[in-house]
């Protein structure tokens, strides 16, 4: 069972999120901003990290740059969910090696599929080394 880390420090959205992705399967990990996420990721092997942009101490985008930076998680795919429609904060996220860029509200099953896809292509590069040190590498 992949085990997803959502980064959120709105309740409602958490939960909506987390209830989701424990539906379709999945264990999950909550962090309630990218601080707290650094230290999950540090302690819990993830599959899948779910961010908001717009939290308190670290943001969504801080958090996708430490992790991809930190070769112990850089590979791990991040989804960013959040509010802001902007297009900036779409290529800003991508910039940073985000993997996907959902709108809230967002859409379970959208959210479900991305996360499901992120898994399966995870599982797929684990025989290929190489698959792994050319995408982190970016």
């Amino acid at each position: 069972m992949a085990t997803i880390l959502i980064v959120d420090d709105y309740a409602p959205n958490h939960r909506l999120m987390s209830f989701v992705l424990e539906q379709s399967g999945y264990a999950v990990v909550s962090a309630l901003d990218g601080l707290h996420a650094l230290d999950c990721l540090a302690t819990i092997p993830i599959d899948v990290i779910v961010t908001d942009l717009t939290m308190p101490r670290l943001d969504g985008i801080g958090l996708a740059e430490r992790v991809r930076a930190d070769a112990r998680f850089c590979s791990v795919p991040i989804i960013v969910v959040t509010a802001s429609g902007k297009e900036t904060d779409a290529v800003k996220a991508a910039g940073v090696g985000v993997d996907a860029f959902l709108t809230k509200p967002v859409d379970s099953e959208d959210l479900a599929r991305a996360v499901a896809q992120l898994v399966a292509r995870e599982a797929a590069d684990d025989g290929d080394p190489f698959l792994k040190l050319q995408r982190s590498a970016a």
